[in-house]
């Protein structure tokens, strides 16, 4: 089968297959050698994926990559220097480790991959020590023996290095030195996003520390960034570090913590910029609302780790992430919160909105209850009160009625009452039930 066409057809016919079939297809589909095929199935039904999260197929090259999977970002949203890795650089990784590791390691590894199951976690840990290990030291030496900006030969292929890939090979060989340590707490920690340690596992991310901090800081610096792409709220965990005893000096400890948070800040006005320019026109409401409760999470943990730092880069990266979040409430929930909502209403009484309208009005009241507990932490507060005053008067005006016993005019006081309720709270659906009933 070789037309896109097909494989188009492919893909559709499989959205209307129940789950365990079309877990089946994507097996089948995995198999096809013409990767751009691959892609067009799957780009058609990864919305069914995404709820399913099927395992993805173990491969050698996935089992190299996993210490670092929490790291990468799509190519379109890389940005250098902040300590996370592009998908882009995954191939020429690849290829370094391919043509320089011992062809009878390589083979082991993948004949091994390919009868293990993608779920056997202790299998796959087994499988990649000695993986990890060899592709640790074959990327340091590539980058010893090419030292220059260019394009460097590597087998077959060649690599064309930059200063930003350089930087980013160097950080992949730091992490597959300590692959061992990053997918021994991966199994012993909670699953991503981590919303809270136990004094148990923090106890085990310390003893991991200070067994890492005898070796190298460098080699925690790079652990506890892992962690951290983790963590629903990454400053619990800075503020754990700060607390254990590290066999370095206090400017040491400070240097630490702060280059590290700086990675963290500058991450998440980076990854909250994107955000908002993927979701400015297509924004499903709701989901805006939930990706700013978790944003802000992350600022509010990673300020108050970072409170009484004298950096003067990390309290501007602190204004920055602060003034990125607070774009993309404006921009996705509030600007066109109004919009969102009164679209599923009819401006009279005349016609009553379908359940399904109904939902979406309520899913669009929530979503602007839920950014105005948030909007004193990222300093929107004036701009989410006066949005949610304008809807809420609104709302009021449609509830007015001459024919209170009107049955239509009715509905349409109890629709405006259950909307205050969610945006404003229960007081003020109360003050306008009884203003209503107190003019009857």
């Amino acid at each position: 089968m070789s037309s896109l066409e097909e494989w188009r057809r492919i893909a559709l016919a499989s959205l209307g297959l129940p789950d365990k079939r079309l877990l089946d297809v994507l097996k089948l589909v995995e198999q096809a050698p013409d990767r751009g095929q691959v892609r067009v199935v799957l780009d058609q039904i990864r919305p069914r994926l995404v709820r399913l999260r099927p395992p993805r197929p173990l491969t050698a090259q996935r089992l190299l990559f996993r210490p670092m999977e929490d790291l990468f970002d799509p190519t379109e949203r890389y940005r250098a220097r902040i300590g996370r890795l592009s998908r882009a650089i995954v191939q020429p990784c690849w290829s370094i480790v391919r043509a320089t590791v011992d062809p009878s390691l390589m083979q082991r590894t993948e004949e091994r991959v390919r009868v293990t199951d993608p779920l056997n976690q202790k299998d796959i840990f087994a499988i990649g020590l000695a993986l990890w290990s060899a592709a640790a030291q074959q990327i340091s030496d590539f980058l010893e023996k090419n030292n220059s900006i260019g394009r460097h030969r590597v087998g077959n292929d060649h690599v064309t290095v930059t200063e930003d890939v350089r930087q980013q090979l160097l950080n992949i060989s730091d992490i597959l030195s300590i692959a061992p340590e990053i997918e021994t707490a991966k199994l012993n920690l909670p699953d991503r996003p981590i919303k809270s340690l136990s004094p148990v596992e923090i106890e085990l991310v310390s003893t991991t520390v200070m067994r890492l901090a005898a070796s190298s800081m460098r080699k925690v610096q790079t652990f506890i960034l892992l962690l951290l792409a983790r963590m629903a709220r990454p400053g619990d965990l800075l503020q754990a570090l700060g607390e254990m005893s590290l066999p370095c000096s206090n400017a040491e400890r400070a240097e630490l913590l702060g280059t590290i948070g700086s990675n963290a800040l500058s991450a998440l006005a980076s990854e909250t910029q994107i955000l908002r320019q993927q979701q400015n026109d297509a924004a499903d409401p709701s989901a805006g609302a939930q990706l700013v409760e978790q944003l802000v999470a992350r600022l509010i943990s990673l300020e108050r780790s970072l409170y009484g730092s004298h950096d003067h880069k990390v309290a501007d990266q602190v204004c920055s992430a602060r003034r990125e979040i607070a774009n993309f409430v404006l921009d996705t929930v509030i600007v066109k919160a109004d919009q969102d909502l009164f679209e599923n209403l009819s401006p009279d009484a005349a016609s009553e909105p379908t359940l399904e309208q109904m939902e979406n009005a309520e899913r669009s009241a929530l979503s602007l209850r839920r950014c105005a507990r948030v909007a004193d932490a990222v300093g929107i507060r004036k701009d989410v009160e006066q949005k949610l005053s304008t809807i809420c008067a609104e709302l009021e005006r449609r509830s007015v009625s001459d024919t209170p016993y009107d049955r239509a005019q009715s509905q349409s006081l109890m629709r405006s009452i259950r909307l205050i309720e969610l945006i404003a709270g229960p007081d003020e659906a109360q003050r306008l039930l009884m203003a209503r009933l107190g003019g009857l």
